[in-house]
């Protein structure tokens, strides 16, 4: 796998990355719902269109418009999206409106509007994409798996461009179901990225290879298959100048992160994400969008965990939403 981000677009509860001080502010989020801070859309969307969209499309194509722009680009050759819970506001007015009015006399729209591929269709709509077009829905595996088919595609599509995107928005329906399986600092989030199969910048970000599977928070097991996807890539522990952690606050979770953290990798530079864009079944694109941002700004000192790194070429994500895990490995040149 040899994929190369030309660009990123970033709205998150962090704030966005067309702001100029993102991210330069420690990370501030009171209750526990940490919503995205979203832009004035009107510079991506127009405005008859914006007052029908739903948050969660309004998102996917604030996200994606900053992507494209940023890469100097107007319409990409293909769309691969990863979104664990799709458009969930839609679905709750729609379930809700079948129970208040007894299945009787329902408008089609709010169902039409809550498919998983409604965000990845609106885009297509706005950038005129007709290519290839598809949408990942694999809980929390589903940025990694929507990353891998742009792999696919562009084994088969040489020097085109897709965009790759994760996205997932936050109801209070869905927050309060949450905090009953114990999770309590939910948020919400978009990350879109233009990817192809060569370099055209001059800091060359490339992700190497992408490990997904499912552990139970077992810390021997996680660190054991780290270890092997260290050895995958021909890499030991003191080859990587940095590894992004997705640790969220709660003990069970990050008990596995303490133990690669002080028994893997410990004189690792190692930076903290979730303390920005909270926990969602696609903040691994968050992840990705941060390491994107500090190859040319280097990272937040409030992110940093132990010590800054001295430099950022072999770089790790290692993240998990719940039971799914995914591990990168991302080569940065220039």
């Amino acid at each position: 796998m040899e994929l190369y981000i030309h660009s990123s677009g970033i709205l998150s509860a962090a704030g966005n990355n067309s702001e100029e001080k993102f991210l330069q502010l420690p990370p501030d989020h009171p209750g526990d719902m940490l919503l995205c801070k979203e832009p004035d859309y009107t510079a991506y969307i127009p405005a008859m269109q914006l007052r029908r969209m739903s948050k969660a499309v309004r998102m996917g194509i604030g996200a994606s418009k900053i992507a494209l722009q940023n890469a100097g680009i107007e319409k990409p050759d293909a769309l691969s999206v990863g979104t664990a819970l799709g458009c969930l506001n839609d679905t709750e007015v729609f379930l809700s409106k079948m129970t208040d009015q007894d299945e009787q006399m329902l408008t089609p729209t709010a169902f039409i509007q809550s498919t998983h591929n409604t965000v990845a269709g609106q885009i297509a709509l706005l950038c005129g994409c007709n290519g290839h077009n598809l949408t990942y829905v694999h809980k929390g595996h589903s940025f990694e798996h929507a990353m891998i088919n742009a792999q696919l595609y562009l084994k088969e599509h040489q020097d085109s461009n897709i965009l790759v995107g994760g996205i997932d928005e936050l109801t209070l329906t869905t927050a309060k179901v949450l905090k009953r399986f114990g999770s309590n600092k939910n948020a919400e989030g978009a990350a879109f990225f233009v990817v192809s199969d060569k370099p055209d910048r001059e800091h060359s970000i490339c992700i190497r290879d992408i490990q997904t599977f499912t552990a139970k928070n077992e810390a021997e097991e996680i660190k054991r298959e780290v270890s092997n996807f260290l050895s995958r890539n021909e890499w030991n522990a003191s080859d990587v100048d940095c590894i992004l952690l997705g640790l969220n606050g709660e003990t069970e979770n990050d008990a596995a992160y303490q133990r690669l953290q002080q028994d893997l990798m410990p004189d690792t530079a190692q930076v903290w994400f979730k303390n920005y864009c909270g926990e969602y079944p696609t903040a691994s694109a968050f992840a990705l969008g941060l390491l994107a941002e500090a190859v040319t700004k280097g990272f937040p000192e409030h992110g940093i965990a132990n010590f800054p790194a001295k430099k950022l070429q072999n770089i790790m994500i290692v993240n998990n939403y719940f039971d799914s895990w995914s591990v990168w490995s991302v080569v940065v040149s220039g």
